[in-house]
């Protein structure tokens, strides 16, 4: 991302994986949307990617946040958490933003 570098960027998904960082960030870049990434240096270090550890999050100027969540929530495989409301992928067995249970949907 390029801009003001006092720009308050907005966590709005949390991958595990290169494939998935790539075809959310490729997303969100398809709708005019740049993003950030944190966390990734731990994953490529020491090569974990299972349930959560060394996850990859994807920021965007907070002004872009909404959109790029609706985006993000817009694909089938999305659900929503029912204890915070985050968004998690069908597949996911807990939540990745409050680690709550969540069975398939």
């Amino acid at each position: 991302m390029t801009g003001n570098d006092h720009e308050e960027l907005v966590e709005v998904w949390r991958a595990w994986g290169d494939t998935e960082t790539q075809m959310i960030r490729g997303l969100l870049e398809a709708h005019g949307i740049p993003s950030a990434i944190r966390g990734e240096s731990t994953r490529l270090t020491h090569g974990l990617t299972m349930d959560g550890l060394a996850e990859v999050r994807i920021l965007v100027r907070g002004e872009d946040a909404l959109e790029a969540r609706r985006l993000i929530g817009s694909r089938n495989q999305v659900k929503t958490c029912p204890a915070c409301e985050g968004l998690t992928l069908r597949s996911d067995r807990s939540c990745r933003w409050c680690g709550a249970p969540i069975g398939s949907m």
